[in-house]
Protein backbone atom coordinates (compact mmCIF):
# COMPACT_ATOMS: atom_id res chain seq x y z
CA UNK A 1 0.00 0.00 0.00
CA UNK A 2 2.96 2.21 0.75
CA UNK A 3 4.85 1.81 -2.46
CA UNK A 4 1.27 2.11 -4.83
CA UNK A 5 1.00 5.64 -3.05
CA UNK A 6 4.39 7.02 -3.45
CA UNK A 7 4.25 7.50 -7.56
CA UNK A 8 0.82 9.15 -7.62
CA UNK A 9 2.29 11.67 -4.97
CA UNK A 10 5.37 12.26 -6.73
CA UNK A 11 3.35 12.86 -10.46
CA UNK A 12 1.11 15.04 -8.47
CA UNK A 13 3.91 17.02 -6.79
CA UNK A 14 5.93 17.19 -10.31
CA UNK A 15 2.21 18.32 -12.33
CA UNK A 16 1.70 20.94 -8.92
CA UNK A 17 5.38 22.26 -9.38
CA UNK A 18 4.43 23.31 -13.30
CA UNK A 19 1.05 24.21 -12.69
CA UNK A 20 -1.09 25.13 -9.56
CA UNK A 21 1.49 25.88 -7.38
CA UNK A 22 3.22 27.40 -9.90
CA UNK A 23 1.14 30.83 -9.04
CA UNK A 24 3.83 32.45 -6.58
CA UNK A 25 6.40 32.18 -9.43
CA UNK A 26 4.35 33.95 -11.82
CA UNK A 27 3.71 36.43 -9.59
CA UNK A 28 7.19 37.16 -8.79
CA UNK A 29 7.75 37.01 -12.44
CA UNK A 30 4.89 39.11 -13.27
CA UNK A 31 6.19 42.19 -11.08
CA UNK A 32 9.57 41.72 -11.89
CA UNK A 33 8.84 42.29 -15.78
CA UNK A 34 6.35 45.38 -15.00
CA UNK A 35 9.16 46.79 -13.12
CA UNK A 36 11.64 45.76 -15.87
CA UNK A 37 9.25 47.50 -18.21
CA UNK A 38 8.50 50.31 -16.44
CA UNK A 39 12.23 51.46 -15.79
CA UNK A 40 13.07 51.04 -19.37
CA UNK A 41 9.92 52.85 -20.88
CA UNK A 42 10.68 55.80 -18.20
CA UNK A 43 14.71 55.99 -19.29
CA UNK A 44 13.92 55.82 -23.17
CA UNK A 45 10.76 58.04 -22.55
CA UNK A 46 11.93 60.29 -25.71
CA UNK A 47 11.77 56.85 -27.58
CA UNK A 48 8.41 56.15 -26.76
CA UNK A 49 7.22 59.91 -27.33
CA UNK A 50 8.32 59.14 -30.60
CA UNK A 51 6.52 56.43 -31.53
CA UNK A 52 3.29 57.86 -30.19
CA UNK A 53 3.75 61.05 -31.38
CA UNK A 54 4.34 59.30 -34.88
CA UNK A 55 1.02 57.10 -33.99
CA UNK A 56 -1.09 60.23 -33.38
CA UNK A 57 0.24 62.21 -35.79
CA UNK A 58 -0.06 60.53 -39.13
CA UNK A 59 -2.61 58.46 -40.97
CA UNK A 60 -0.67 55.85 -42.48
CA UNK A 61 0.40 54.73 -39.03
CA UNK A 62 -2.50 55.57 -36.90
CA UNK A 63 -3.15 51.33 -36.91
CA UNK A 64 -0.19 51.88 -33.91
CA UNK A 65 -2.59 53.16 -31.30
CA UNK A 66 -4.46 48.98 -31.32
CA UNK A 67 -1.05 47.51 -31.41
CA UNK A 68 -0.73 47.09 -27.74
CA UNK A 69 -4.48 46.01 -26.64
CA UNK A 70 -4.30 43.89 -29.94
CA UNK A 71 -0.84 41.79 -28.00
CA UNK A 72 -3.29 42.02 -24.94
CA UNK A 73 -5.90 40.10 -26.86
CA UNK A 74 -3.73 37.56 -28.13
CA UNK A 75 -1.89 36.93 -24.77
CA UNK A 76 -5.30 36.53 -22.90
CA UNK A 77 -5.83 34.02 -25.81
CA UNK A 78 -3.53 32.09 -24.25
CA UNK A 79 -4.04 32.10 -20.53
CA UNK A 80 -4.94 27.95 -20.51
CA UNK A 81 -1.89 27.73 -21.82
CA UNK A 82 0.03 29.92 -19.82
CA UNK A 83 -1.31 27.90 -16.89
CA UNK A 84 0.21 24.98 -17.38
CA UNK A 85 3.78 26.47 -17.66
CA UNK A 86 6.48 28.16 -15.36
CA UNK A 87 8.18 31.15 -15.61
CA UNK A 88 11.89 30.06 -15.26
CA UNK A 89 13.84 33.24 -16.40
CA UNK A 90 16.47 33.45 -19.04
CA UNK A 91 20.16 35.05 -18.92
CA UNK A 92 20.46 34.51 -22.76
CA UNK A 93 17.97 37.37 -22.78
CA UNK A 94 19.66 39.81 -20.69
CA UNK A 95 22.23 39.61 -23.23
CA UNK A 96 20.17 40.47 -25.53
CA UNK A 97 18.81 42.92 -23.66
CA UNK A 98 22.48 44.75 -23.29
CA UNK A 99 22.97 44.14 -26.85
CA UNK A 100 19.52 46.54 -27.52
CA UNK A 101 20.53 49.04 -25.39
CA UNK A 102 23.41 49.09 -27.09
CA UNK A 103 21.74 49.40 -30.97
CA UNK A 104 19.65 52.23 -28.72
CA UNK A 105 22.93 53.98 -28.19
CA UNK A 106 24.13 53.76 -31.26
CA UNK A 107 20.72 55.44 -32.91
CA UNK A 108 20.62 58.17 -30.40
CA UNK A 109 24.24 58.97 -31.27
CA UNK A 110 23.02 58.93 -35.41
CA UNK A 111 20.12 60.52 -33.79
CA UNK A 112 18.11 57.85 -36.33
CA UNK A 113 14.55 57.28 -34.77
CA UNK A 114 13.92 54.27 -36.33
CA UNK A 115 16.72 52.52 -34.83
CA UNK A 116 15.88 53.55 -31.51
CA UNK A 117 12.68 52.23 -31.67
CA UNK A 118 13.42 49.31 -33.17
CA UNK A 119 16.05 48.70 -30.18
CA UNK A 120 13.14 49.61 -28.39
CA UNK A 121 11.01 46.82 -28.99
CA UNK A 122 13.99 44.80 -29.06
CA UNK A 123 14.27 45.06 -25.47
CA UNK A 124 10.64 44.78 -24.62
CA UNK A 125 10.69 41.37 -25.89
CA UNK A 126 14.48 40.79 -24.16
CA UNK A 127 12.77 41.51 -20.98
CA UNK A 128 9.81 39.03 -21.68
CA UNK A 129 11.76 36.54 -22.35
CA UNK A 130 13.85 37.39 -19.51
CA UNK A 131 11.54 37.04 -16.81
CA UNK A 132 9.49 34.41 -17.87
CA UNK A 133 12.01 31.94 -19.68
CA UNK A 134 11.89 30.10 -23.09
CA UNK A 135 9.20 28.12 -23.14
CA UNK A 136 6.66 30.72 -22.22
CA UNK A 137 8.27 33.08 -24.67
CA UNK A 138 8.05 30.24 -27.05
CA UNK A 139 4.18 30.12 -26.46
CA UNK A 140 3.96 34.29 -26.23
CA UNK A 141 6.09 34.42 -29.82
CA UNK A 142 2.96 35.13 -32.05
CA UNK A 143 2.15 38.18 -29.48
CA UNK A 144 5.63 39.48 -29.49
CA UNK A 145 6.30 39.18 -32.83
CA UNK A 146 2.97 41.52 -33.77
CA UNK A 147 4.39 44.09 -31.05
CA UNK A 148 7.05 44.78 -33.80
CA UNK A 149 4.11 46.85 -35.49
CA UNK A 150 4.36 49.39 -33.06
CA UNK A 151 7.33 50.57 -34.98
CA UNK A 152 6.46 52.98 -37.81
CA UNK A 153 8.04 51.64 -40.88
CA UNK A 154 7.19 51.51 -44.61
CA UNK A 155 8.44 54.99 -45.69
CA UNK A 156 11.14 53.62 -48.14
CA UNK A 157 8.69 52.16 -50.35
CA UNK A 158 7.01 55.14 -51.20
CA UNK A 159 9.23 55.78 -54.52
CA UNK A 160 9.22 52.15 -55.64
CA UNK A 161 5.38 52.00 -55.06
CA UNK A 162 4.64 55.53 -57.41
CA UNK A 163 6.97 53.76 -60.49
CA UNK A 164 5.38 50.96 -59.89
CA UNK A 165 1.84 53.03 -60.24
CA UNK A 166 3.07 55.20 -62.88
CA UNK A 167 4.60 52.43 -65.20
CA UNK A 168 1.29 50.32 -64.97
CA UNK A 169 -1.10 52.86 -65.59
CA UNK A 170 0.61 53.82 -68.44
CA UNK A 171 0.85 50.45 -70.12
CA UNK A 172 -2.91 50.28 -69.22
CA UNK A 173 -3.64 53.72 -70.43
CA UNK A 174 -2.21 52.51 -74.19
CA UNK A 175 -3.08 48.98 -73.81
CA UNK A 176 -7.29 50.65 -73.25
CA UNK A 177 -6.75 52.97 -76.65
CA UNK A 178 -6.01 56.20 -75.08
CA UNK A 179 -2.59 57.96 -75.41
CA UNK A 180 -0.27 58.60 -72.42
CA UNK A 181 2.92 59.62 -71.95
CA UNK A 182 5.18 59.25 -68.52
CA UNK A 183 7.70 61.49 -67.48
CA UNK A 184 8.59 60.38 -64.65
CA UNK A 185 5.69 60.04 -61.56
CA UNK A 186 3.76 62.29 -64.23
CA UNK A 187 1.13 61.10 -66.35
CA UNK A 188 0.45 63.09 -69.40
CA UNK A 189 -2.99 62.07 -71.33
CA UNK A 190 -5.21 64.35 -74.18
CA UNK A 191 -7.09 66.04 -71.31
CA UNK A 192 -4.18 66.64 -68.86
CA UNK A 193 -1.67 65.53 -66.94
CA UNK A 194 -1.54 63.27 -63.76
CA UNK A 195 0.97 63.04 -60.56
CA UNK A 196 1.50 59.93 -58.75
CA UNK A 197 1.96 61.55 -55.53
CA UNK A 198 2.86 60.17 -52.02
CA UNK A 199 -0.14 59.39 -51.37
CA UNK A 200 -1.12 57.71 -54.23
CA UNK A 201 1.64 55.10 -53.81
CA UNK A 202 -0.94 53.04 -51.77
CA UNK A 203 1.76 53.01 -49.07
CA UNK A 204 -1.13 53.37 -46.30
CA UNK A 205 -3.60 50.79 -47.31
CA UNK A 206 -0.37 48.31 -48.06
CA UNK A 207 0.86 48.81 -44.21
CA UNK A 208 -2.78 48.64 -43.00
CA UNK A 209 -3.11 45.30 -45.50
CA UNK A 210 0.45 43.81 -43.79
CA UNK A 211 -0.94 44.67 -40.47
CA UNK A 212 -4.27 42.81 -40.90
CA UNK A 213 -3.19 39.64 -42.84
CA UNK A 214 -0.45 38.83 -40.18
CA UNK A 215 -3.34 39.36 -37.43
CA UNK A 216 -5.44 36.88 -39.68
CA UNK A 217 -2.72 34.84 -40.12
CA UNK A 218 -1.51 34.00 -36.91
CA UNK A 219 -5.17 33.69 -35.38
CA UNK A 220 -7.36 32.24 -38.49
CA UNK A 221 -4.69 29.84 -39.53
CA UNK A 222 -2.61 27.00 -38.37
CA UNK A 223 -0.88 25.48 -40.81
CA UNK A 224 2.11 27.62 -42.44
CA UNK A 225 0.58 26.73 -46.06
CA UNK A 226 -2.17 28.88 -45.54
CA UNK A 227 -0.67 31.89 -43.49
CA UNK A 228 2.25 32.26 -46.46
CA UNK A 229 -0.89 32.36 -48.77
CA UNK A 230 -2.64 34.66 -47.11
CA UNK A 231 0.19 37.27 -46.65
CA UNK A 232 0.80 37.24 -50.12
CA UNK A 233 -2.53 38.11 -51.09
CA UNK A 234 -2.70 40.72 -48.41
CA UNK A 235 0.45 42.27 -49.88
CA UNK A 236 -0.13 41.99 -53.69
CA UNK A 237 -3.46 42.67 -53.63
CA UNK A 238 -3.29 46.52 -52.30
CA UNK A 239 -0.38 46.84 -54.47
CA UNK A 240 -2.80 45.71 -57.36
CA UNK A 241 -5.75 47.38 -56.76
CA UNK A 242 -3.95 50.42 -56.26
CA UNK A 243 -2.80 50.65 -59.75
CA UNK A 244 -6.28 49.44 -60.97
CA UNK A 245 -7.65 52.55 -58.91
CA UNK A 246 -5.41 54.99 -60.25
CA UNK A 247 -6.43 53.51 -64.12
CA UNK A 248 -9.74 53.51 -63.02
CA UNK A 249 -9.69 57.46 -62.17
CA UNK A 250 -7.93 58.09 -65.10
CA UNK A 251 -10.21 56.23 -67.82
CA UNK A 252 -13.15 58.06 -65.87
CA UNK A 253 -11.60 61.05 -66.21
CA UNK A 254 -10.40 60.75 -69.72
CA UNK A 255 -14.39 59.41 -70.92
CA UNK A 256 -15.89 62.22 -68.89
CA UNK A 257 -14.12 65.06 -70.26
CA UNK A 258 -12.63 65.46 -66.19
CA UNK A 259 -15.98 66.13 -65.32
CA UNK A 260 -15.85 63.15 -62.63
CA UNK A 261 -13.16 61.14 -60.74
CA UNK A 262 -11.27 64.33 -60.07
CA UNK A 263 -11.09 66.96 -56.40
CA UNK A 264 -12.81 65.60 -53.66
CA UNK A 265 -13.86 62.72 -56.33
CA UNK A 266 -10.74 60.97 -56.12
CA UNK A 267 -10.20 60.63 -52.56
CA UNK A 268 -14.02 59.21 -52.15
CA UNK A 269 -13.36 56.46 -55.41
CA UNK A 270 -10.22 54.99 -53.50
CA UNK A 271 -11.82 55.13 -50.36
CA UNK A 272 -14.78 52.91 -51.55
CA UNK A 273 -12.36 50.61 -53.79
CA UNK A 274 -10.21 50.02 -50.51
CA UNK A 275 -12.85 48.78 -48.34
CA UNK A 276 -13.58 46.30 -50.77
CA UNK A 277 -10.14 45.22 -50.94
CA UNK A 278 -10.33 45.17 -47.38
CA UNK A 279 -14.00 43.27 -47.46
CA UNK A 280 -12.64 40.59 -49.74
CA UNK A 281 -9.50 39.88 -47.73
CA UNK A 282 -11.86 39.35 -44.60
CA UNK A 283 -14.17 36.82 -46.54
CA UNK A 284 -11.36 34.75 -47.61
CA UNK A 285 -10.12 34.65 -43.82
CA UNK A 286 -13.25 33.52 -42.83
CA UNK A 287 -14.42 31.11 -45.35
CA UNK A 288 -10.69 29.71 -45.28
CA UNK A 289 -10.18 29.41 -41.47
CA UNK A 290 -9.06 26.47 -39.99
CA UNK A 291 -10.69 25.61 -36.53
CA UNK A 292 -8.39 26.80 -33.54
CA UNK A 293 -6.81 23.87 -31.41
CA UNK A 294 -5.09 25.12 -27.90
CA UNK A 295 -1.84 23.47 -27.54
CA UNK A 296 -2.35 20.24 -24.68
CA UNK A 297 -0.60 21.56 -21.95
CA UNK A 298 3.16 20.03 -21.58
CA UNK A 299 4.28 17.08 -19.79
CA UNK A 300 6.26 17.52 -16.91
CA UNK A 301 8.84 15.24 -16.84
CA UNK A 302 10.83 17.15 -14.17
CA UNK A 303 10.02 19.51 -11.53
CA UNK A 304 10.86 23.31 -12.95
CA UNK A 305 13.02 25.31 -10.39
CA UNK A 306 11.25 29.11 -10.65
CA UNK A 307 13.97 32.41 -10.63
CA UNK A 308 14.55 32.72 -6.99
CA UNK A 309 14.14 36.08 -5.51
CA UNK A 310 17.72 36.84 -5.41
CA UNK A 311 18.00 36.03 -9.16
CA UNK A 312 15.28 38.49 -10.59
CA UNK A 313 16.56 41.61 -8.04
CA UNK A 314 19.45 41.13 -9.73
CA UNK A 315 17.83 40.89 -13.19
CA UNK A 316 15.87 44.31 -12.18
CA UNK A 317 19.76 45.79 -10.92
CA UNK A 318 21.31 44.63 -13.92
CA UNK A 319 18.67 46.47 -16.17
CA UNK A 320 18.60 49.89 -13.88
CA UNK A 321 22.05 50.10 -14.58
CA UNK A 322 22.32 49.21 -18.40
CA UNK A 323 19.38 51.90 -19.10
CA UNK A 324 21.00 54.28 -16.38
CA UNK A 325 24.56 54.08 -18.34
CA UNK A 326 22.91 53.95 -21.89
CA UNK A 327 20.82 57.50 -20.87
CA UNK A 328 24.45 58.96 -19.09
CA UNK A 329 26.50 58.07 -21.96
CA UNK A 330 23.76 59.66 -24.45
CA UNK A 331 23.90 62.96 -22.17
CA UNK A 332 27.74 63.04 -22.24
CA UNK A 333 28.28 62.61 -25.76
CA UNK A 334 25.16 65.41 -26.80
CA UNK A 335 26.69 67.78 -24.82
CA UNK A 336 29.94 68.44 -26.53
CA UNK A 337 28.08 69.72 -29.77
CA UNK A 338 28.61 72.78 -30.85
CA UNK A 339 27.07 75.96 -29.43
CA UNK A 340 27.29 77.58 -32.99
CA UNK A 341 28.00 76.38 -36.69
CA UNK A 342 30.80 77.10 -38.66
CA UNK A 343 29.49 76.75 -42.30
CA UNK A 344 30.00 78.49 -45.45
CA UNK A 345 27.07 79.71 -47.47
CA UNK A 346 27.30 80.54 -51.29
CA UNK A 347 28.99 83.09 -52.71
CA UNK A 348 29.01 84.37 -56.93
CA UNK A 349 31.82 82.49 -58.85
CA UNK A 350 33.82 84.42 -61.10
CA UNK A 351 31.10 85.63 -64.15
CA UNK A 352 28.66 85.05 -62.64
CA UNK A 353 26.62 87.85 -60.46
CA UNK A 354 23.68 87.97 -57.85
CA UNK A 355 19.82 88.66 -59.06
CA UNK A 356 17.25 90.41 -56.87
CA UNK A 357 14.73 87.79 -58.55
CA UNK A 358 13.90 85.35 -56.22
CA UNK A 359 12.60 81.96 -57.28
CA UNK A 360 12.61 79.46 -53.73
CA UNK A 361 9.09 77.55 -54.42
CA UNK A 362 11.37 74.56 -55.66
CA UNK A 363 13.44 74.72 -52.33
CA UNK A 364 13.70 72.02 -49.56
CA UNK A 365 12.30 73.58 -46.42
CA UNK A 366 12.59 70.35 -44.09
CA UNK A 367 10.41 71.83 -40.91
CA UNK A 368 13.94 71.47 -38.35
CA UNK A 369 15.85 73.35 -40.97
CA UNK A 370 17.41 76.25 -38.51
CA UNK A 371 18.10 78.69 -41.37
CA UNK A 372 17.35 78.94 -44.63
CA UNK A 373 19.27 81.47 -47.52
CA UNK A 374 17.16 81.78 -50.85
CA UNK A 375 19.75 83.38 -53.66
CA UNK A 376 19.64 83.44 -57.32
CA UNK A 377 22.65 84.04 -59.60
CA UNK A 378 22.82 85.22 -63.66
CA UNK A 379 25.58 84.26 -66.21
CA UNK A 380 24.92 85.63 -69.34
CA UNK A 381 21.64 83.43 -70.53
CA UNK A 382 22.12 80.99 -67.42
CA UNK A 383 20.67 81.29 -64.24
CA UNK A 384 20.91 79.19 -60.92
CA UNK A 385 18.90 79.37 -57.63
CA UNK A 386 20.30 78.58 -54.64
CA UNK A 387 19.43 77.21 -51.08
CA UNK A 388 21.60 77.38 -47.91
CA UNK A 389 20.80 75.75 -44.35
CA UNK A 390 21.53 74.78 -41.11
CA UNK A 391 20.38 72.43 -38.40
CA UNK A 392 20.39 72.44 -35.29
CA UNK A 393 23.24 71.18 -32.60
CA UNK A 394 21.10 69.52 -30.24
CA UNK A 395 19.17 66.38 -30.79
CA UNK A 396 16.17 65.66 -32.44
CA UNK A 397 17.11 68.83 -34.55
CA UNK A 398 16.26 67.08 -37.91
CA UNK A 399 15.40 64.01 -39.06
CA UNK A 400 17.15 62.89 -42.44
CA UNK A 401 16.12 59.50 -43.22
CA UNK A 402 12.38 59.99 -44.40
CA UNK A 403 10.77 61.07 -47.41
CA UNK A 404 10.02 64.81 -46.09
CA UNK A 405 13.52 66.33 -47.24
CA UNK A 406 12.57 66.48 -50.90
CA UNK A 407 12.69 69.37 -53.23
CA UNK A 408 9.01 70.76 -54.10
CA UNK A 409 7.68 70.57 -50.80
CA UNK A 410 4.92 73.31 -51.30
CA UNK A 411 3.39 70.76 -53.52
CA UNK A 412 3.02 72.81 -56.79
CA UNK A 413 6.18 70.91 -58.33
CA UNK A 414 5.54 67.44 -59.30
CA UNK A 415 9.10 65.05 -59.19
CA UNK A 416 9.95 63.38 -62.63
CA UNK A 417 12.60 61.74 -61.24
CA UNK A 418 15.48 61.12 -59.18
CA UNK A 419 18.88 59.77 -59.34
CA UNK A 420 22.94 61.10 -58.41
CA UNK A 421 25.49 62.74 -59.92
CA UNK A 422 29.07 63.16 -59.68
CA UNK A 423 30.22 66.80 -59.31
CA UNK A 424 33.08 68.77 -58.66
CA UNK A 425 32.34 71.88 -56.01
CA UNK A 426 35.01 74.08 -55.80
CA UNK A 427 37.81 71.75 -56.56
CA UNK A 428 36.40 68.41 -54.50
CA UNK A 429 34.48 66.07 -55.71
CA UNK A 430 31.37 64.67 -54.51
CA UNK A 431 28.20 62.82 -55.23
CA UNK A 432 24.86 64.45 -55.00
CA UNK A 433 21.17 63.88 -55.31
CA UNK A 434 19.88 64.89 -58.55
CA UNK A 435 15.92 65.28 -58.83
CA UNK A 436 13.87 66.72 -61.94
CA UNK A 437 10.78 68.87 -60.76
CA UNK A 438 7.63 69.86 -63.25
CA UNK A 439 5.21 72.77 -62.32
CA UNK A 440 3.10 72.92 -65.63
CA UNK A 441 5.20 74.04 -68.65
CA UNK A 442 8.04 74.87 -66.10
CA UNK A 443 10.92 71.95 -65.48
CA UNK A 444 14.11 72.79 -62.80
CA UNK A 445 17.13 70.28 -62.06
CA UNK A 446 18.09 70.68 -58.67
CA UNK A 447 21.57 68.95 -57.00
CA UNK A 448 21.01 68.70 -53.13
CA UNK A 449 23.59 67.85 -50.53
CA UNK A 450 24.47 67.74 -47.29
CA UNK A 451 28.00 69.11 -45.79
CA UNK A 452 29.09 67.92 -41.97
CA UNK A 453 32.87 68.98 -41.15
CA UNK A 454 34.88 68.27 -44.26
CA UNK A 455 32.52 65.97 -45.70
CA UNK A 456 30.15 65.99 -48.51
CA UNK A 457 27.53 63.69 -49.14
CA UNK A 458 24.00 62.91 -50.28
CA UNK A 459 23.39 60.16 -48.49
CA UNK A 460 21.63 60.06 -45.60
CA UNK A 461 22.42 56.97 -43.78
CA UNK A 462 26.61 57.84 -44.34
CA UNK A 463 25.81 61.56 -43.01
CA UNK A 464 24.11 59.69 -40.10
CA UNK A 465 27.00 57.42 -39.54
CA UNK A 466 29.41 61.08 -39.98
CA UNK A 467 27.88 62.84 -37.36
CA UNK A 468 27.88 59.65 -34.98
CA UNK A 469 31.47 59.44 -35.08
CA UNK A 470 31.97 62.42 -34.53
CA UNK A 471 29.96 62.45 -31.82
CA UNK A 472 31.61 59.49 -30.24
CA UNK A 473 35.39 60.75 -30.73
CA UNK A 474 34.25 64.54 -29.14
CA UNK A 475 34.55 66.51 -32.49
CA UNK A 476 31.16 66.81 -33.32
CA UNK A 477 30.12 68.89 -36.44
CA UNK A 478 27.70 70.93 -37.22
CA UNK A 479 25.34 69.84 -40.73
CA UNK A 480 24.35 72.16 -43.14
CA UNK A 481 21.70 71.58 -46.19
CA UNK A 482 22.79 72.84 -49.78
CA UNK A 483 20.78 73.21 -52.90
CA UNK A 484 21.35 74.25 -56.13
CA UNK A 485 18.73 74.48 -59.22
CA UNK A 486 18.53 75.66 -62.60
CA UNK A 487 15.47 75.94 -65.40
CA UNK A 488 15.76 73.62 -68.61
CA UNK A 489 12.93 73.98 -71.66
CA UNK A 490 13.42 70.07 -72.56
CA UNK A 491 16.48 68.71 -71.93
CA UNK A 492 17.91 68.30 -68.68
CA UNK A 493 21.99 68.81 -70.20
CA UNK A 494 21.23 72.48 -70.23
CA UNK A 495 20.72 72.92 -66.33
CA UNK A 496 23.31 70.36 -65.62
CA UNK A 497 25.88 72.46 -67.86
CA UNK A 498 24.99 75.60 -66.01
CA UNK A 499 25.10 73.96 -62.82
CA UNK A 500 28.40 72.11 -63.00
CA UNK A 501 30.03 75.41 -63.97
CA UNK A 502 28.74 77.38 -60.86
CA UNK A 503 29.98 74.78 -58.90
CA UNK A 504 32.93 74.85 -60.27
Amino acid sequence: MSSGSATPSILTQTAMSVGGAGTLAWRRALVALALSSTITLLGFRQTVLSITRTWAGSNTYSYGLLVIPIVSVLIWRLRDQLRNLCPTGSNAAIAVYLCSALLWLAGNLADVQIVQQIALIAMIDALIWAMLGTTVAKALRFPMFFLWFAVPFGDGMVPVLQQWTASFVVVALRFSGIPAFQDGFVLLTPNGSWQVAEACSGIRYLIASIVIGVLVAGIAYQSWKRRIVFLLLSVSLPIGANALRAYGIVVLAYLSGNAIATGIDHVIYGFVFFSLITGTLIVVAIRWSEPYSNPAPPIASQTVKPPTSASLIASLVGIAVTVSCAVAVSEFLWSRMPATPHLAAFAAPAGWTSVTELDNEWAPEPVALRQRTIESFASGSNRVSTCFGWYPAGRGGVELINTGNLVGDSGSWAVLGRSSQKVVIRGRSATIAEHEIMHGRDHRLVWMWYSTGTELTADPYRLRLLEAQNRLLGRPQSTALYAVSSPYQSDPSEASSALRSFLK
